[in-house]
């Protein structure tokens, strides 16, 4: 872990597994350098948005469905990064629609446990993502998913917890609806190895939603959940 948060910090602003363990394992592979463009879509409170500033010099635009952007405006501006980070309030199904970003506008894009809830299907990343990002330009995405897949429904021990806009699906899936995109050159996709780390960090916190997820975890016994990391570049 970075020295950048304090583990009060960290805590205080996590909404699942940690994020920002996941970012670290991915963002290394991106080539950033200060100056870029960087949009995290699907930023959160933005932990992971703080890290791309400070960490790689970058400028990022932090936008979220359901964070207020003043909310993270308060958080970037009380660390100094206001003018390096622009908080963003946005559905990114209204990409296409409300068009904020011309085209080729990213130099990167980063999407940490959030892709499942809107991006599996094969049409998504080129209809929505692929035009504001620019040739050559450089994306992560973590997910979180299955080791295998269930061969007959759900297990009985995650039954009580299961919802069924889950989306949660293999690494081999997840390779197989990436590698129909026609300008997404996938480097790689696997399974991420810091998963136990990302969720025992997460449990630990006081969070409402933590405190519901430890039963999960718990019945789960860390025999069905990962996460899956891919890192890509876009041919166009």
């Amino acid at each position: 872990m970075n020295t950048l948060f304090s583990r009060e910090y960290i805590n205080a602003n996590m909404m699942g597994p940690n994020a920002l363990l996941l970012a670290e394992e991915v963002c290394t592979s991106l080539s950033l350098k200060p100056g870029m463009r960087v949009l995290d879509l699907s930023c959160g409170m933005g932990l992971t948005s703080i890290y791309l500033a400070e960490e790689f010099g970058v400028e990022v635009v932090a936008m979220d469905l359901w964070i207020a952007s003043e909310d993270n405006a308060n958080r970037f501006r009380e660390r100094g990064l206001l003018g390096q980070i622009t908080p963003l309030h946005m559905n990114v199904l209204d990409l296409p629609r409300l068009k904020p970003f011309p085209e080729n506008s990213f130099d990167a894009l980063i999407n940490i446990d959030a892709y499942h809830y809107f991006g599996a299907s094969s049409s998504f990343f080129d209809s929505y993502l692929a035009p504001i990002i620019k040739p050559g330009g450089r994306v992560a995405i973590v997910v979180p998913g299955l080791k295998t897949p269930f061969s007959d429904g759900v297990p009985a021990e995650l039954a009580p917890y299961w919802q069924s806009e889950i989306n949660f699906f293999t690494v081999d899936w997840w390779r197989q609806l990436w590698q129909q995109s026609a300008f997404l050159q996938m480097e790689l996709c696997t399974e991420s190895e810091c998963c136990e780390q990302a969720w025992q960090e997460w449990l630990a916190c006081d969070h409402p939603y933590a405190i519901r997820d430890r039963g999960m975890m718990e019945a789960e016994g860390g025999r069905w959940l990962n996460f899956t990391k891919m890192i890509g570049r876009i041919n166009k």
